[in-house]
């Protein structure tokens, strides 16, 4: 048998293609008006033109998120059944494009060894259909995921992939039973197998049955592409389309105006002026792409830490009743088209969601992280939490008292002379304006006003004092960054602050601003470039790693004990940095470290963020305890992370869970400081080793 002569009769059996062409022809205009009718949605939306940029790369992005699957293939299981489906897919409509080439055009693709590959490869793409299907339904129907939103609807479709495979197999086998031309036959195995027993119609009856499979078979293959835009399968269209759009700039990079530059404007419209998503009609056309191309798999709800300790709260519902309120808007829009008055729309809070909701979220990205759609669900809280304090005037009562001490004091714990008290009492060089330093060492206001921190200052003073840096602070002149504003909504004070302290800054001459406090990681590098403060920022944990990398110093000593690191969510998800802080540990001799369960990007928050350092939404359990637990697993005595809130966080559940006498939580700075030899001549070294 010469496999390169290998080919088939295309339309074996089957008559009347003008029928094929009118249903295709039918099938196409539904599925394009039911795309044009999402896009004339999304057109509802205000603009964002930030994401028509940087062509190039949005391309490499639809690359790996929908050829390679990236996201997807996160959770083996689920990443499985739809890697199975996909590619399949994919190599059933190449066949089926290059199958009507041949017939429609008369080229002659489907001979030779493309006709070998793509029969063998359409066998195994339709039986790895079957196997997905199943492998989903299980999940669906079997397992039943808490997190996995499931309507009948959802199950239909599966069924209705099931069926176009199925028929078209059974076409096949018959096909081949009485097909006596096809010589390559057994190429097609699974119609092979099945022209077996086929063979038990008889020719009158099995050409009839193929008949009405084959017409069978077009339908639901035509039926499926009619039903893209209305059903599950929108996200073939809508999630690569998401992909496509999705936020380029830095994840910790909010979207803003200049409120007082708005507000001093000649145009300034007081009576239409709003701030954040208060409706629907506040909601970006990206915005309501990102509802749409949500497919609802509960990967969110699965990582989110609000939800696993049982808030009233999911990632996944936000994107759920949002949609809805989009629709329930839109139908009281075209309802109050010709009538006279004001049309009231539905509101965010309130009519979508409870007045609470917005605010158990910790902003700690895990959402966004896992989210093969790469829907910002993060960014849109902060969207309706700026219009629930800035416009609203409603935020939790714990939250509004930090907001108050903030706006009176500079900073959300406690007088501005604290901090000039602590400076001096540390011996740090102040670096007043228009002086210059190697690098200018951010303190943070969590490590100044409270004293359980205290340590973390001066573990790290005396690491760069032995490295021989340079550095200094800015004493008075450092305030709070602004960043418990910017997470409770507080959109004015934070603007306010960040243009107080960027104005600092500038004024000094520096190489380095160095942080211990990821959130101030993430605004000086993402947020103060809109304030006109662009500055070489590191995390200490970046810049402990630099100084033993050039020789600086070297852990001799081994620290005794079983250490675990918990990544912190602004310096691990929102700014990418999951080595240094390792390395550096592991720089440490005779350093036993393991892994939490949860870690890296898929690491567990503290529980402190997206506000809650300064207010306590209970729920039935406690993020920071749920936390520890993953920690005491490992059987670990000692806790190391890179932040002073989850530091305290972390903590509070030591003591909370009764584990003092068997667990510490430590800096990264005191640990590594720990491991150096003493130096004599400093009168801190007794206190450090």
């Amino acid at each position: 048998m010469d496999l390169s002569q290998a080919t088939r009769e295309i339309m074996w059996n089957i008559n009347g293609a003008w029928l094929m062409y009118t249903l295709f022809l039918v099938a196409l205009g539904v599925f394009v008006y039911g795309v044009y009718l999402r896009v004339q949605s999304w057109r509802e939306g205000k603009e964002d033109n930030e994401r028509f940029g940087d062509i190039k790369k949005r391309i490499w992005i639809l690359i790996k998120e929908t050829l390679f699957q990236r996201s997807t293939l996160r959770n083996p299981f689920p990443g499985s059944f739809h890697a199975f489906i996909f590619y399949s897919f994919a190599v059933l409509v190449v066949t089926t494009t290059v199958v009507a080439l041949d017939y429609d055009l008369g080229t002659h693709f489907f001979e030779g060894w493309l006709y070998l590959f793509l029969s063998i490869g359409s066998e195994v793409g339709g039986l790895l259909v079957i196997v997905g299907v199943f492998m989903a339904m299980y999940r669906r129907l079997v397992i039943k995921k808490e997190t996995l939103r499931s309507a009948l609807s959802d199950t239909l479709v599966l069924w209705f992939l099931f069926a176009v495979i199925l028929t078209g197999f059974l076409a096949e086998g018959i096909r081949i039973a009485f097909e006596p031309t096809d010589k390559f036959a057994s190429l097609s195995f699974v119609g092979y197998a099945l022209s077996f027993p086929a063979k038990a119609l008889g020719q009158p009856a099995a050409l009839a049955t193929h008949k009405v499979l084959w017409w069978v078979h077009l339908s639901l293959a035509f039926g499926w592409i009619a039903s893209i835009p209305f059903t599950k399968f929108s996200h073939i269209v809508f999630l690569p389309a998401n992909v496509f759009f999705s936020k380029l700039k830095p994840r910790g990079e909010l979207t803003r105006i200049d409120l007082m530059e708005l507000m001093e404007s000649e145009d300034f419209d007081e009576e239409n002026f709003n701030v954040g998503v208060q409706t629907s009609a506040d909601l970006t056309w990206k915005q309501r792409l990102d509802l749409d191309a949500c497919i609802h798999c509960g990967r969110c709800d699965e990582l989110c830490p609000s939800r696993r300790a049982g808030d009233e709260f999911a990632p996944e519902t936000l994107i759920f009743n949002l949609a809805k309120l989009v629709e329930e808007n839109t139908r009281i829009l075209a309802d109050s088209k010709g009538k006279d008055g004001e049309v009231e729309l539905k509101q965010v809070i309130g009519d979508a969601f409870q007045e609470n909701f917005p605010w158990y979220c910790r902003t700690c990205g895990a959402c966004i992280e896992i989210c093969p759609a790469m829907i910002q669900h993060v960014d849109v809280f902060f969207e309706i939490r700026r219009n629930e304090t800035l416009m609203q005037a409603r935020m939790p009562t714990e939250a509004s008292r930090a907001i108050r001490t903030m706006e009176n004091l500079g900073n959300p714990f406690a007088a501005q002379a604290d901090r000039k008290d602590f400076v001096k009492e540390m011996g740090l060089r102040v670096i007043e304006a228009g002086e210059e330093v190697d690098v200018l060492l951010w303190i943070g206001c969590a490590t100044v006003f409270d004293p359980a921190k205290h340590k973390i200052v001066k573990d790290l003073m005396e690491l760069l004092d032995r490295a021989g840096v340079d550095y200094g602070v800015l004493g008075e002149d450092e305030k709070c960054c602004g960043d418990p504003a910017r997470l409770l909504g507080e959109e004015n004070l934070f603007q306010t602050m960040a243009k107080e302290q960027v104005e600092y800054l500038n004024a000094r001459k520096f190489n380095t601003l160095l942080v211990t406090c990821p959130h101030g990681f993430n605004v000086f590098q993402n947020e103060y470039p809109q304030f006109g403060g662009n500055y070489n920022v590191k995390h200490h944990s970046q810049y402990l790693k630099e100084l033993l990398d050039a020789g600086k110093f070297g852990p001799q000593t081994g620290v005794a004990g079983t250490h675990v690191y918990h990544d912190p969510c602004y310096l691990g998800r929102w700014m990418g940095e999951f080595e240094a802080p390792r390395n550096v540990l592991d720089s440490i001799p005779s350093m036993e470290r393991k892994e939490m369960a949860e870690h890296h990007e898929r690491s567990f928050c503290c529980g402190a963020g997206g506000g809650h350092f300064w207010m306590d939404l209970k729920g039935p359990d406690r993020i920071n305890n749920i936390r520890v637990r993953q920690a005491q697993d490992q059987k670990a005595d000692t806790i190391v992370t890179g932040c002073a809130f989850c530091m305290q966080m972390m903590d509070d559940s030591v003591k909370d869970l009764d584990l003092e006498e068997s667990m510490k939580v430590k800096d990264i700075a005191s640990v590594l400081l720990a491991s150096l030899p003493p130096r004599p001549e400093s009168p801190k070294a007794e206190d450090n080793a």
